[in-house]
């Protein structure tokens, strides 16, 4: 999606520098500028010259009129501060009024220059009128050790002050300084062409794919033919693999000979750029895997990528760096993460980092990640800090090339593109390394990475055309013209291949959640939108997980696990699609559900459980987007298959590991289980529970804020409206909202109680600009501490701060939210994906759906309006021993190590979550 268009800042602020009279230090262009003969003096007239002599009486007369101007104004100002020091008609108090509204003027300077700053860097200061120069900020938060510098981004988030001054031309940073060049200290610098093409978001697949990324590679190719030195890089193979198919024999040898010249390069390599949030590490592997198989399968194992490429996922999670390194990867790029951040890791220089998991404590998992430091992935924000002057080079925007008025493409800061001449390819080529330099000195090494592309770019040979002669010319002068500069088109292998090494990079953990782009932003309405949808998804994750414990093989799944994978696109799973789009998603994903269980169907041997009967699924899917409907009614005979290495329990019938049983519908009943010694306590106003826990059921009211952002406004209780109380509480249902609670029987490894809860909901959220959720409360002392998994694989710890907003407290729960102290921890589980938050002490809210009639600004042109109803279970666990308090660390308990819960296991030598219920029952 447009990076701008999501994200535009609100004030387009004017340039404060000119390019066009820089002149870079230690480098001398052997055309350099010269400075021009002056001009000889004609022969003036009598007249003339009578004319200048009165011009020069008025001068002098204008000059001494100054002088005794400013001597008056002196004498003004010693009685002032005579007064302020030893007046004694004054007192006190007004003496302080006096100075302080002194201090604060403009006169004030005369009694109080300011203070000298700071040793450091020399800092470039411009002077335009009344215009302060946006000097970089003193570093103040990161504590690092010089020879082993360490980020730990939880602590940095516990002290980072998330404030937004203006910065000048670099509005969310400072003005930066330009590096040095010489042939002692080169800069090479690579300029990546790429086209981020959605796999779905305002179109759907197919017709994005129709519409423009089909034409996007038919132009790639032609154009790289023409010119060695071009490059282009390419991310989503879900899209390359549909073009490919069309291709004629030709075509696919040309592009071998692209992939074997290194002008063509697949970055990634994954099916989809997959959203970090929602997503668990099933899911990101499978579609990984679609993605790596196509192209050994197609081109070779060679042609796998090596370098990650993750520019518009809305916020990164390490377990995408781990899943990179798993197979191979020796990099990767990131460039959502919040302004903040990216602006005190900018001041440190540590843009470039060793990504280290939180549980890893050799390196053996270390990504070589680097962090884009500017504001968006499009070209007016990606060649330096300046966006005025990078836009000026971004060619696809020139005049000739942009006839619709509807669709113009045109720089938003006034200065458009001109064509590269032989006239003014100097000018231009002084500009653009200008802002190579700067952009230079952020880094630590001698080369830096400059993407040129956008959403959906390159889509007409007259584009491609513009971009790559037009840069070539000013690549072609700059590289002649100054002893140390290299610039080229590359690869992202290139770039990573020359810098990797140079250095030695800081060390962080932790992940970049919550992301926001300006101001109070931030994008944590995504963790919730379309719940209905990352239900779905869950729900054919756990039927592929099953039919390959059953012997499905991946090429009998293909279809079914591309559905999955197409839906872990980064506006796919987190509900930031049009409404047609999420019905696109849907209906591929309830055909590969329909797919799976027919498949499941076949390969259950009847026979061998005593049946001879036909199976038919207990759940059947429609041909649209809507809650699936219930074949199944109490007392039906079933058979339950287990995916699992551990027995699980069908009612009074044990099923062993990998097998199937008979068993009757259904598994499950509302009430506290046999033998339990928990002491439940329900309101009997409102049903809800009241002991072990309290549940309250809440609504955040708000007025605006959309698909991607959250802006609370004012909670309160949900308002019950024919509420229906049943077996003691246990079961409550509402006109729009309804709840079940099954205990668990579960003991801890030690023996020990332990109390296993499952509420399960059903929402049914009709009612604009409302965002529903449960809160749990307890009597647990967490003093503002919250942990929340991380893609089901690793875990996150968050501080809550009174100084941040709500919405900036929010964080993503795949699978796990929990807090503890030394007497117990409360952990809550989830079937699917949503946001969590502690906001008050012994508390944890967890997001159920949200309903915005309105747009929030991000491109997406519309609210999420298209609730369905939708069931979310969560499992609550309060245990009270058998856990290990160690903050920031945070580790699942022993207790789910053991799988004593049927519904979470430990994956990843115990530090990881993975979802175990019965995935399909089938009636006999």
């Amino acid at each position: 999606m447009n990076a701008v268009v999501r994200s535009r800042q609100a004030t387009l602020r004017s340039k404060t520098n000119s390019p066009s009279s820089f002149q870079p230090p230690e480098i001398a262009p052997t055309n350099g500028f010269q400075r021009l003969p002056p001009q000889r003096h004609r022969k003036r007239s009598r007249q003339q010259k009578q004319q200048y002599q009165n011009q020069d009486r008025c001068d002098v007369i204008l000059r001494y009129t100054a002088y005794v101007l400013l001597f008056l104004i002196l004498v003004a100002a010693w009685l002032v501060g005579f007064l302020l020091v030893g007046g004694s008609s004054s007192s006190l108090l007004e003496k302080k009024k006096l100075r302080s509204r002194i201090l604060h003027s403009n006169l004030g300077s005369l009694f109080h220059p300011e203070p000298p700053r700071p040793a450091g860097p020399p800092v470039q200061r411009y002077y335009f009128g009344k215009t302060r120069p946006h000097e970089r900020p003193e570093p103040k938060y990161l504590v690092n050790d010089e020879e082993h510098p360490f980020i730990d981004m939880r602590d940095l988030n516990l002290k980072l002050p998330f404030d937004n001054p203006d910065g000048g031309t670099w509005s969310q940073g400072w003005d930066l300084e330009p590096v040095s060049i010489s042939e002692n200290r080169p800069l090479q610098v690579f300029v990546v062409p790429h086209s981020h093409c959605d796999p779905g978001w305002l179109k759907t697949f197919d017709e994005y794919y129709q519409s423009q990324t089909k034409h996007i590679l038919d132009t790639i190719m032609e154009s790289l033919q023409q010119d060695q030195r071009r490059k282009f890089i390419w991310a989503e193979i879900s899209f390359f693999e549909k073009w490919w198919n069309e291709q004629s024999a030709d075509i696919q040898d040309t592009v071998r000979m692209l992939l074997r010249n290194k002008q063509f390069e697949f970055v990634t390599g994954g099916w989809v750029q997959p959203d970090e949030a929602n997503t668990d590490l099933y899911a990101m592997e499978v579609q990984l895997q679609e993605g790596h198989d196509f192209i050994r399968e197609t081109f070779g194992e060679e042609y796998i990528p090596k370098y990650g490429w993750s520019i518009d996922p809305f916020g990164f999670s390490p377990t995408m760096a781990y899943l990179l390194k798993k197979y191979g990867f020796k990099g990767m790029l990131i460039q959502r993460v919040h302004y903040a951040v990216k602006k005190e890791l900018a001041l440190h220089r540590q843009l470039e980092f060793l990504w280290r998991q939180t549980w890893d404590d050799e390196g053996e998992y270390d990504m070589f990640t680097h962090m884009m430091p500017f504001f968006s992935y499009d070209v007016p924000h990606s060649c330096g800090p300046d966006p005025e002057v990078c836009c000026a080079f971004d060619f696809a925007r020139l005049p000739e090339l942009n006839r619709d008025k509807y669709k113009p493409r045109k720089c938003a800061w006034g200065t458009q593109p001109e064509v590269i001449t032989e006239a003014n390819v100097k000018e231009k080529a002084l500009s653009l390394l200008d802002q190579y330099r700067k952009k230079a000195s952020l880094f630590r090494s001698t080369a830096i990475i400059a993407p040129l592309g956008d959403d959906f770019r390159f889509d007409t040979t007259a584009e491609a055309q513009a971009q790559f002669e037009n840069l070539q010319h000013i690549f072609d002068y700059l590289n002649e013209n100054f002893p140390g500069v290299s610039v080229q088109f590359g690869t992202l292998s290139e770039y990573f291949d020359v810098v990797i090494g140079t250095f030695d990079p800081p060390i962080l953990k932790g992940s970049f959640f919550t992301y926001a782009d300006q101001n109070e932003d931030y994008w944590s309405g995504y963790f919730t939108s379309r719940p209905f949808d990352k239900a779905l998804g869950r729900r054919l994750e756990r039927a592929l997980y099953a039919a390959s414990a059953m012997g499905a093989t991946k090429e009998e799944m293909r279809d079914a696990r591309r559905a999955m994978s197409l839906f872990q696109h980064h506006d796919a799973i987190t509900g930031t699609a049009t409404d047609k789009v999420m019905e696109d998603y849907a209906t591929r994903m309830q055909k590969a559900l329909k797919d799976v269980e027919q498949w499941m169907m076949n390969h259950i041997d009847l026979e061998e459980l005593g049946h001879r009967n036909n199976l038919s699924p207990c759940n059947h899917y429609h041909d649209t987007r809507s809650p699936s409907s219930s074949t199944c009614q109490d007392g039906d005979r079933v058979v339950v298959y287990n995916p699992l290495d551990k027995q699980q329990r069908c009612g009074n019938v044990i099923v062993e590991a990998k097998e199937s049983s008979a068993a009757t519908y259904p598994c499950e009943a509302s009430g506290s289980s046999e033998g339990s010694n928990t002491e439940f306590e329900f309101d009997p106003r409102t049903g809800l529970m009241i002991k072990p826990l309290n549940e309250r059921w809440m609504i955040w009211n708000v007025e605006k804020g959309g698909s991607y952002l959250f802006f609370p406004e004012r909670s309160s209780a949900y308002h019950r409206i024919d509420t229906r109380i049943e077996n003691g509480g246990f079961v409550v249902t509402t006109n729009d909202w309804n709840r079940t609670i099954i205990e668990r029987n579960c003991q801890t490894f030690d023996g020990k109680d332990a109390t296993v809860i499952d509420f399960v909901f059903e929402t049914n959220l009709s009612k604009d600009n409302q965002e529903w959720l449960v809160r749990f409360s307890t009597d647990i002392e967490n003093k503002g501490i919250f942990h929340t998994d991380l893609n089901g694989f690793t875990f996150d710890t968050h501080y809550h701060r009174t100084d941040l907003p709500v919405q900036a407290q929010v964080y993503p729960m795949p699978m796990l939210a929990s807090i503890e102290d030394y007497k117990q921890r409360f952990t809550v589980l989830s079937e699917h994906a949503q946001g969590a938050a502690s906001l008050k002490e012994g508390t944890i809210d967890v997001w159920l759906d949200r309903r915005l009639k309105q747009d929030d600004g991000r491109g997406l042109g519309q609210g999420v309006t298209d609730n369905l109803p939708t069931r979310t279970r969560l499992r609550v666990v309060i245990e009270r021993s058998g856990y290990v308090v160690n903050n920031p660390d945070f580790s699942i308990s022993q207790f789910c190590k053991e799988k004593k819960i049927p519904f979470v296991v430990a994956s990843e030598g115990g530090k990881g979550l993975r979802e175990v219920q019965f995935a399909h029952m089938f009636r006999l």
